[in-house]
Parts: structure tokens; C-alpha cells; sequence
């Protein structure tokens, strides 16, 4: 089995490379490289990039990558169905990638010795008092307004029409572990959602890295990215909204996962995520049947269907300021 060692970084098409950079710069990455072709953005990670914007006239996903914990599973990739040949990749940090094609004809690759880089410095974590716990003493809360840093990306969200064949492809050839499941009725089979998570054995890691759901159309959701906590959060929020994008959704938290989010709309019409304070899960977490409805989405925030929350979107963001 592959050893998946995290998601990675995903990559976009855009029509306009000087527009989105502004958006994910307002969103709180940095830009790491750039040419006629290419926008490498970086977090504050030590990932060289987590956001690649390509050329395009024809906007949409291109690519979902993780890395893979060694060269060797890379040797075995290549002998999956489908799979490529290891190959060099052309972007700043080097390395090799294996490229396979999940079932929804989703492009995805497993990379390995990408050459890290320093991470950038990053505001400390709120110290908060709280009603019953006091642990600030003689000093003061005073957070800056700015974007709010991205650390990295955590998870993405993918609509499928076969929901059976994306979740075996996703559990049987990379791995991952189902969290949470969203069904119907007590037997349904398959999900109407499927939030699957990394297999880190004892290791903690998010609730979920991909999350599938049964849609009229293959398509990716959203990618999500995380930010420091709560504060950077609503500080960001407030900072994209006075730079005149457009927002979808919150600020509110989820239901599975925990995260408390904020989702955007980028200049191509994509949906992308701030999210903070995800649960963790190991190999002794147990999986999870939540009943489908609008109330499997969030805990609280402003009010969202699950039908308008999944549907299309057909406004497209633009930067008026």
C-alpha cells in the first residue's frame, strides 16, 4: 500500500495570473515564483508552493497532488492501473511525481524530494481566557488586520457521479480512511458523502484530507487551506471583504471536521476555504454515520442549504477595488 504522507498542493487554471495573485495574496499565501505560464504560491510552511495557477483561457481544476513518505512508493505507484512513468517535475523545489487518474477522470499526483524551503515567520497563536480557564495574565489581546497567513493546505472537496467507484479508488489505491460517512437511511450503501482521512496509523492527522460527495457532475468543490486561529480568521475575513472579493460562505464551523471555516470566490469563479480548529483523528478514532441534511453541514454560521452549499456557482469574483 502507498504511503501517503500528506496532501501536497493543488493546482488551478486561470485566465488571468496578475488577478489571482492578488486574490491569494489578499488570502493570505505568498507568491513563491512566477512567469508568463506559471504563479507559485507558497504558505508559511516549508512546502515551496501549495498553490499553482497555470495559463489558461479555459479556467477550472487541473491537479490534486500529495507527498508520498519515500522514493520507493513512488516505484510502486508507477505499477498501478493507469499510472505514469516516475517523471521530473519542472517547478521550484525539483523532484519526481507518478501521475494516476481517479475515477471521476480527476488528474493526481504522488510526488516525492521536493527540496523544502524555510518557513516563513508566523503570529503566534492566540493565548485565550476563558470562563472557567484563565491563562493570560497582564497582557493584552491586540492582532493586527491583515490577510490571514496560510500555513498550508489541508483538505479538498470533490463532487462525484459514482460515488462507489471514487471511494474504493480513494480507500483501496491511496489509502485513506473513511472519518465520517453522510447517508440517507441506517443501510444505505453507497454515501451520499464520504470525509476520508490520511492512514498515520497512531499518528493525528486532519479528520479529513479528501471529502466526496454524490453530485450531478464530477467536479472539485473546494480547496481548503489553514490559518493560525480564530482571530487570523475573522481578521482576514474583514481584510477580504474591505479589498472588494466576494465571499460564499461563513464565518461558521462545521459539523464533521470541527473546522470553523470562511469560504471565497476567486476571480475564476473557483471556491476556496480558510479553515481552522479541524479535529484529529489517529488509527483508534472510530468511524462516524451522520443523517443527511442541512444540519450535517455546520454547527452554526449563516444559514446554507445543503443544495445551494453544493450546487453551482454562477457568479463569477472580481476584484473592484
Amino acid at each position: 500500500m502507498l504511503r501517503i504522507k500528506d496532501i501536497n498542493h493543488v493546482v488551478y487554471r486561470h485566465a488571468d495570473l496578475d488577478a489571482v495573485e492578488r486574490f491569494l495574496s489578499d488570502f493570505g499565501m505568498v507568491t513563491a515564483h512566477k512567469n508568463a505560464e506559471r504563479l507559485y504560491m507558497r504558505g508559511t510552511g516549508p512546502l515551496p508552493y501549495i498553490y499553482v495557477a497555470e495559463y489558461s483561457a479555459q479556467p477550472g481544476f487541473s491537479t490534486l497532488a500529495f507527498a508520498v513518505e519515500e522514493r520507493d512508493d513512488l516505484a510502486f505507484a508507477q505499477t498501478l492501473p493507469g499510472a505514469s512513468p516516475i517523471e521530473p517535475i519542472d517547478g521550484p523545489g525539483g523532484g519526481e511525481r507518478v501521475v494516476l487518474t481517479d475515477p471521476a477522470g480527476l488528474r493526481v499526483e504522488l510526488i516525492h524530494g521536493v527540496e523544502a524551503v524555510e518557513p516563513l515567520p508566523m503570529r503566534e497563536a492566540l493565548t485565550l481566557n476563558s470562563a472557567q480557564d484563565k491563562q493570560r495574565f497582564g497582557a493584552v489581546q491586540r492582532p493586527v488586520k491583515e490577510p490571514a497567513q496560510v500555513m498550508r493546505l489541508g483538505h479538498i472537496a470533490i463532487g462525484v457521479t459514482d460515488m462507489q467507484d471514487s471511494l474504493s479508488w480513494y480507500r483501496e489505491m491511496l489509502g485513506l480512511i473513511p472519518s465520517d460517512l453522510v447517508v440517507e437511511s441506517d443501510d444505505q450503501e453507497p454515501p451520499v458523502a464520504a470525509f476520508l482521512r490520511l492512514n498515520r496509523g497512531p499518528d493525528w492527522t486532519d479528520h479529513h484530507t479528501v471529502a466526496l460527495f454524490q453530485a450531478p457532475r464530477d467536479k472539485v468543490h473546494h480547496a481548503s487551506f489553514e490559518v493560525q486561529d480564530f482571530d487570523a480568521q475573522c481578521l482576514g475575513n474583514a481584510w477580504m471583504a474591505e479589498h472588494n472579493w466576494t465571499p460564499f460562505w461563513g464565518i461558521g464551523r462545521h459539523l464533521l471536521g470541527s473546522q470553523i471555516f470562511d469560504y471565497w470566490l476567486d476571480p475564476s469563479g473557483n471556491i476556496i476555504e480558510h479553515f481552522t480548529d479541524g479535529d484529529l483523528f489517529n488509527h483508534e478514532s472510530p468511524m462516524g454515520h451522520t443523517a443527511a441534511c442541512d444540519a450535517s453541514l455546520y454547527q452554526w454560521g449563516p444559514s446554507m442549504s445543503v443544495e445551494d452549499f453544493l450546487g453551482e456557482v454562477s457568479e463569477y469574483s472580481l476584484n473592484k477595488g
